[in-house]
């Protein structure tokens, strides 16, 4: 597909000329695990969770300096390949994996734990969670019964219900989202969240403007295949980045980034990242006039600051997760590692 630079990129871009763009520094963190770490909750620039496989997650209340390991008393084998801290002492955890390994928890340090979801079909598989406010949240699973699988909550993630499929587009076969990152539904202001979807042919977006009561849904650039499409989706503002590839080809260059302007109306491709392969997560965050997206994989980092009209890469070692915060961010993956990635001059 050719890639074009829509007016509005434009005009972005020639306002972000700056001679003088912050270069990301980057730190490889201790780490008290060495399972896979898979998503990344910043609250704040002090606390900071990430969890993963083995039942496992861990937590910071100092920049990263140290960390805490938790781990789920009685049930080693969860995969927890979400988590969203709403503060230095509560978060909710999501698990992924057939039927009923798909379950979401509340837990209150050090050791409080609240079992709230359990998959009952075992055709499901939740992919990711994410909230408005310490009320409001979203989860997002494989389609079942020809309708996105849609997890709504209004009480902080002590109950979940479906959300009502009446204003919904129908699911396209063997459509779903990738439980890479943590990172394939995002919310925003005012009741707005983007769901990137893929899988089986399928690549697109499946928004609301009002917390989930109704939605639309609209095409991705990026490639499709069995196991292609969008993996996650990042936003600051109305300005957002998509990325994820084909699973399919980890050392082939596919189309797999692409940014919007405009709140996700329209998206336009960007020019080809640095490093090969798919891509599991990405963020994006906004540091005086300049937009700053990172994209990571099983290759490594890339980061643009140009809304993707040029890449450089950041680290070659094998990520699934990022997350940046204003100035300041991590980056997880295999073997427990943990990137501290600063925006700060």
């Amino acid at each position: 597909m050719k890639r074009l630079l829509f007016p509005s990129i434009a005009l972005v871009l020639l306002g972000c000329s700056n001679p003088q763009i912050r270069e990301p520094k980057i730190e490889l963190l201790e780490s008290p695990t060495n399972s896979l770490l898979q998503a990344i909750s910043i609250v704040d620039e002090n606390a900071v969770w990430l969890s993963g496989h083995n039942a496992s997650f861990i937590r910071s209340t100092d920049g990263g300096e140290n960390w805490e390991l938790f781990e789920h008393p009685t049930i080693d084998s969860l995969q927890f390949r979400d988590i969203h801290g709403f503060d230095s002492d509560h978060a909710v955890l999501m698990s992924a994996g057939p039927g009923s390994l798909s379950r979401i928890f509340t837990f209150d340090a050090p050791n409080q734990w609240q079992e709230n979801f359990v998959m009952q079909d075992s055709l499901g598989f939740l992919d990711c969670i994410d909230f408005w406010d310490d009320q409001n949240g979203i989860a997002y699973g494989d389609a079942i019964d020809n309708y996105p699988y849609i997890l709504l909550t209004t009480n902080g993630g002590k109950s979940w219900n479906r959300a009502d499929t009446t204003n919904m587009p129908q699911a396209g076969k063997g459509e779903g989202g990738f439980a890479a990152s943590g990172t394939c539904v995002t919310t925003g202001a005012n009741g707005k969240a983007w769901i990137a979807t893929g899988a089986g042919g399928n690549c697109r977006f499946i928004v609301t403007n009002d917390y989930g009561k109704s939605w639309t849904a609209n095409n991705s650039p990026l490639i499709t295949g069995d196991a292609a499409g969008n993996t996650s989706v990042s936003f600051v503002g109305t300005t957002g980045v998509v990325t994820g590839g084909d699973l399919m080809k980890p050392e082939e260059y596919t189309d797999n980034c692409a940014f919007s302007t405009d709140g996700g109306n329209s998206w336009i491709l960007s020019s080809q990242p640095q490093t090969k392969g798919a891509f599991y997560g990405s963020s994006i965050t906004k540091v005086d006039e300049t937009y700053f997206a990172f994209v990571c994989g099983p290759n490594g980092i890339d980061y643009s600051s140009n809304l993707g009209q040029t890449w450089v890469t950041l680290d070659s070692m094998n990520y699934w997760a990022i997350n940046i915060q204003n100035e300041i961010g991590y980056a997880s993956g295999t073997d427990g590692k943990i990137l501290r990635i600063s925006l700060q001059p």
